[in-house]
């Protein structure tokens, strides 16, 4: 992972919480009771899910201004709010995760994805860090 260079850091950890956001449309958990069947997607699972939306959203629009080289506002450190926005989507998906039964693949599909976007990020804040 170290050799990887900045910009593939960077759109990485952009393209997992874009795949995240995706996941959350996906069945993340159900349940068959003979000929009834009661699925739940990521955006029933989580409550105010539309906050961890916009998180992901939000992390990956700075990472893209920022490989970008758009020049964004002072106050806002680019490596360390993606750092922290990507963070807050995977211990909520990892809670979710811990929490239910009955699991389907878009739970496991969206701890991939915030998990390589957290990664992603911390390794780029640390690298700009130095």
């Amino acid at each position: 992972m170290n050799s990887l260079t900045r910009e593939q850091r960077i759109y990485g950890a952009a393209g997992a919480s874009i795949l995240y956001i995706i996941s959350l449309f996906f069945t993340w958990f159900g349940q068959d009771f003979g000929e009834i069947s009661v699925e739940i997607s990521g955006s029933d699972a989580i409550p105010s899910w539309w906050i961890i939306l916009i998180f992901a959203a939000g992390a990956a629009a700075i990472l893209v201004a920022e490989a970008l080289n758009f020049e964004l506002p002072a106050i806002i450190q680019p490596a360390a709010w993606a750092a922290y926005l990507t963070s807050v989507t995977f211990i909520v998906t990892l809670m979710i995760f811990l929490e239910g039964d009955s699991r389907k693949f878009g739970i496991f599909l969206a701890i991939i994805f915030s998990l390589a976007a957290v990664v992603l990020s911390v390794m780029h804040w640390r690298d700009e860090e130095k």
